[in-house]
């Protein structure tokens, strides 16, 4: 590999491993549980990562599943991952978002009404979004909604969050000519004016705003999209519909990392790279992936180094400090703090689901043994990516070598092979299904 790919695998890796993460594999699983791994078989090499699903040792109450995730992979890892995610009736999921996107509910009035703020101000730049769009204002929360969940999912449940105030009121909306509209609480009475917990919230558009008739005028240049599209694979967030009942983002807002960073004096050079779109370091990183686009060797590099990754780890797997305790740690803890209110609630559910690059998933086994006495089960794999550097005379081959194997064992011993033939008709089958690939695609590995 030439010297500037060499430099871009590794920025690559420092944003796949970074956000999208992978656990440090151990071996030793009174360590903790590996929830990342490669593999190397018969010229395909593969990143997986692994689902666990946690209860108590006798069995009763809920059961909490890890379904650690990488955010770049292929269709078919996602369509894998939503059919496991189905099974349970909660699930929380991964998304940095504005402030006012996780719900409005406080423990005072005082609490309630700040928060109730907070998804009015979130709700403003849906509809300045919208209005940049479409020259206008929408003329409905039901417009607004479907305008932002065709852009991006993952909106849809933080948008149903905030359309209902601290005191469980469905928020008012109404436009006011043309260039004009206001989001409404009536607050804790639920009727208008009052005082203190009763008084009204009202609020409008920023003055001044131009509605845009630029339906590009929203876009951004979007760095994951290219590092999926330099590997070939998809992205996790355009390849996922979150818009499903008992879906929940479980985050730290935006706003709070930063001001965290900015308490402590500190900088997460990763915040900063994936924030700043026209930024020296982005530019740097698009320039560097236009050396390697598709490039087998780029992705296998990437595929290995992920399996065998240590952003899990005590060490922090090349986080840097500040990065390992904001992205992981203090992350984990809202999580957490999600999972608690859910096996409070009165109808708690029986089956929660925590949806998470797996980065993250070594902290949250930690926590469900040591605070909520849950043990795990053995663990499910999915493939998020591959690459297969064979062509098809060399699959070819290798499916003739294990046919007649499987003959040689068939001959020497017809009672006692049945497991070791289903091995070799395993194997005969993935392979097989790689000749077909090649046969209809004539896909060659590219150098």
């Amino acid at each position: 590999m030439t010297p500037a790919r060499v430099r871009v695998a590794g920025v690559a890796l420092a944003l796949a491993v970074g956000l999208a993460g992978a656990s440090e594999v151990r071996a030793d699983d009174s360590a903790g549980s590996a929830f990342v791994r490669s593999r190397a078989v018969d010229g395909c090499t593969t990143f997986e990562t692994a689902t666990r699903t946690y209860r108590s040792a006798d069995g009763r109450g809920p059961t909490v599943s890890l379904v650690g995730v990488v955010h770049i992979g292929d269709r078919a890892y996602y369509d894998a991952l939503v059919e496991e995610l189905e099974r349970s009736q909660v699930v929380l999921f991964e998304s940095v978002l504005p402030r006012g996107a996780f719900g409005t509910r406080g423990a005072d009035d005082l609490e309630r009404q700040r928060r109730t703020q907070e998804a009015m101000l979130f709700l403003r730049g849906l509809a300045e979004r919208f209005a940049r769009a479409n020259g206008r204002f929408p003329e409905s929360l039901a417009e607004l909604r479907a305008f932002v969940v065709t852009r991006d999912t993952r909106l849809a449940k933080p948008f149903d969050l905030a359309a209902v105030d601290g005191w469980g009121h469905a928020l008012g909306y109404a436009r006011r000519g043309d260039a004009g509209y206001a989001f409404a609480s009536l607050g804790a009475g639920g009727a208008a004016g009052g005082r203190d917990a009763e008084l009204d919230l009202v609020l409008g558009p920023r003055e001044p705003f131009v509605p845009s008739t630029d339906p590009k005028a929203d876009d951004r240049r979007d760095l994951y999209r290219e590092f999926a599209d330099a590997l070939g694979v998809d992205l996790q967030v355009r390849s996922i519909d979150y818009d499903r009942e008992g879906w929940i983002p479980a985050d730290l807002p935006m706003e709070e990392l930063l001001d965290r960073l900015w308490r402590r004096g500190e900088r997460s050079v990763t915040i900063e790279m994936l924030s700043n779109d026209g930024g020296l370091q982005q530019g740097v990183v698009r320039f560097l992936l236009s050396f390697v686009s598709k490039s087998t060797a780029f992705k296998k590099m990437v595929v290995q180094a992920l399996g065998q990754a240590d952003a899990g780890g005590r060490e922090g797997g090349g986080l840097g400090d500040s990065d390992r305790r904001l992205i992981i740690d203090e992350r984990n803890d809202a999580v957490i703090e999600e999972l608690r209110h859910q096996l409070a609630r009165a109808d708690a559910p029986r089956s929660i689901a925590i949806f998470y690059g797996a980065a993250h998933m070594g902290d949250f086994e930690e926590t469900l043994r040591r605070e909520f006495g849950l043990v795990p089960d053995e663990a499910r794999w999915f493939t998020a990516m591959s690459v297969d550097e064979w062509e098809l005379p060399q699959v070819e081959a290798r499916i003739r070598r294990f046919e007649e194997s499987r003959e040689s064992v068939l001959a020497s011993d017809p009672l006692g092979a049945g497991p070791e033939t289903a091995r070799i008709e395993l194997r005969l089958q993935s392979l097989r299904r790689r000749a077909e690939r090649l046969r209809a695609t004539g896909d060659a590995p590219k150098p």
